[in-house]
């Protein structure tokens, strides 16, 4: 059997997942029949992923009788599936209107929505030009409340041609929605073409760019409800009355020899009952067990089962054989990531937030403990609810750079920057010298890909003053690195490969008595610094001899003037000028010295 799993994380806040309304048009055109057991079945055009649109029931719900659409998406070749579920109900001018929603998101729980009065789903008709919106209110455990605005708009009338033939006359409508919640404004963006009675015929997922195109379907006639002749009553003669033999009550048989006294009974008296004291037992939390799928790569996932011991970052990756585990920090808006290659447990994992881990190899795992938020315990492994799968083996949402750090100074603080070279976005963390391991972590909840195999990636230390302390290095995202989603690599203060030779500004300045003068070469080279006095004359000479390709920034590194001329004597205040010279380089700079 297979086991069932969640389309979009961010799906379920949205009544129309794939727009999938059931339209009757004012005139004889249907875009949308919703007939039980109309069956449309969509291909995405690499063969991968499959989308299968069914209307079952009708449904009884409350009284109330409901046409229930359900779809799926199944990864071809696997035992993956994805649904929801929408309830409606078809007005006589054939109005599709929207009643409620439910989506199981497995360890998210049930996202449910609910409208009265119930909302437009669909119109009655599809004029080009024709827009109308969803709100929807509710509430997920990964995220909190969250509002969304589904606007839709048929934009175009145009001919779809599809691998079972070409539909004329087909609407196309675009969807566009805006989701606000507590962690971040997100967006997306579809397209659903609809042939006139025959219904979909064509999706395109933007978030995923994806395209699905009609490879078969189904459509019932609607049941014709004939009437039913009237048939008048014929009375039924009823069988004629008996007299009845009149029941008396039994005399009681009196043997022979029996007294009239021995006839009485003798009345029972009942001896007291002693109640025993009860004994109350302590409460004893009842223990559960849940199982949750995880798909190879990414899943975003929260802890269904309050543990016995809490568990922390280290421990839910052993559990879990994960790479890597993010979390959001939703008051900061920053993402903090945890790596098997990280010393100590990483930070706390607590109930009701929502997880990114990183699992290579997937498969089943299972929670057990008390119950901190209803979830109940799975009937079977086949009906497990999944963790929503969010990577693939070419690229991922969400991916890390870790560098364990060496050469830090006390009381210096860095920043960590890694670029994609082929995007442009950056990456960053600020860190100081007491932590042993930084992760700088790009991560779109809208699930675009962020790092693909093959990227360039620059990657740099910076310190507090603006300056490369490391690096920049380059480094190529193999298959393997989006497989872990995380990079690693060493990064040491003073390791500096810079693209110019520069002369940066001494520190402090204005000082007294001494003074660090930084610079970086792009090539190995002779060093030397001349001081000379605001009259030109020569002060000292720095003779630094020759330097390596790097970066000379920090105090442990940049050239050292403590203050005193050619003859070990203290310079006066005023102004002074410093030239650094190479074979094919040479700059100058001024600076101060107060007393």
């Amino acid at each position: 059997m297979k086991s069932t799993k969640l389309m979009s994380w961010f799906k379920p806040f949205f009544v129309l997942s794939i727009i999938c309304g059931f339209a009757l048009t004012a005139t004889a055109q249907n875009y949308y029949p919703a007939n039980v057991g109309n069956t449309w079945v969509l291909l995405s055009t690499d063969g991968a992923e499959q989308r299968t649109y069914t209307f079952e029931g009708p449904e009884t719900i409350d009284g109330e009788e409901f046409i229930l659409q359900n779809v799926a998406k199944e990864t071809v070749g696997t035992d993956v599936v994805l649904f929801d579920k929408s309830w409606v109900t078809v007005a006589e001018d054939g109005e599709i209107l929207l009643h409620q929603v439910a989506y199981d998101r497995g360890v998210f729980g049930i996202a449910e929505a609910t409208w009265d009065p119930p909302v437009t789903n669909f119109p009655a008709a599809l004029p080009l030009g024709q827009t109308w919106q969803i709100v929807t209110e509710t509430v997920l455990q990964l995220v909190g409340a969250a509002t969304t605005t589904t606007v839709l708009e048929v934009v175009a009338i145009e001919d779809v041609e599809t691998p079972i033939g070409v539909f004329k006359d087909c609407v196309r409508v675009e969807i566009s929605r805006e989701a606000v919640t507590a962690v971040q404004i997100l967006t997306e963006e579809e397209i659903l073409w609809l042939a006139p009675d025959v219904g979909p015929v064509k999706f395109f997922d933007d978030t995923n760019s994806v395209t699905y195109e009609l490879t078969s379907y189904n459509l019932v006639e609607p049941t014709v409800v004939e009437d039913i002749p009237v048939v008048e009553d014929t009375p039924v003669e009823e069988p004629p009355m008996t007299e009845e033999t009149p029941v008396t009550e039994e005399e009681p048989v009196v043997e022979e020899g029996m007294m009239e006294e021995d006839m009485v009974e003798e009345p029972v008296v009942e001896e007291p009952v002693t109640e025993e004291p009860m004994v109350e037992e302590p409460m004893v939390p009842e223990t559960f067990g849940f199982d949750l799928t995880l798909e190879p790569g990414l899943n975003m996932i929260s802890i269904p089962l309050m543990p016995e011991e809490p568990y922390t970052a280290k421990s839910l990756a052993e559990m879990l054989t994960a790479t890597l585990v993010i979390q959001l920090d939703t008051a900061t808006q920053e993402f903090s990531a945890y790596t098997t290659l990280d010393e100590g447990d990483g930070f706390g994992i607590d109930g009701g937030m929502g997880y990114i881990v990183n699992t290579p190899a997937g498969g089943m795992v299972k929670f057990t403990g008390a119950a901190w938020n209803n979830q109940s315990e799975a009937a079977d492994a086949d009906h497990a609810p999944a963790a929503p799968t969010l990577s693939k083996n070419k690229n991922t949402w969400a991916f890390v750079v870790t560098s364990n750090i060496g050469g830090m100074e006390a009381g210096t603080g860095y920043t960590l920057v890694a670029e994609n070279l082929r995007t442009g976005t950056i990456a960053t963390e600020n860190i100081t010298s007491d932590v042993k391991r930084s992760a700088a972590v790009w991560a779109d909840l809208n699930r675009k890909s962020v790092v693909e195999a093959g990227d360039r990636l620059e990657i740099a230390l910076y310190d507090d003053r603006g300056n490369v302390v490391s690096g920049p290095f380059q480094r190529t995202v193999t298959t393997a690195d989006i497989r872990n989603a995380f990079l690693s690599l060493q990064l040491n203060v003073g390791d500096v490969q810079p693209k110019d030779t520069i002369l940066a500004q001494n520190f402090p300045n204005p000082f007294n008595p001494e003074t660090w003068i930084p610079y970086q070469l792009s090539k190995p080279a002779e060093v030397s610094i001349s001081i000379h006095n605001i009259s030109g004359h020569l002060v000292r000479t720095l003779d630094l001899d020759l330097q390596p390709v790097g970066s000379y920034m920090t105090p442990s590194t940049a050239a050292y003037w403590d203050g005193k001329n050619a003859v070990g004597e203290r310079v006066s205040s005023g102004i002074y000028f410093y030239t650094l010279q190479t074979a094919d380089f040479a700059a100058t700079r001024r600076m101060v010295i107060l007393k």
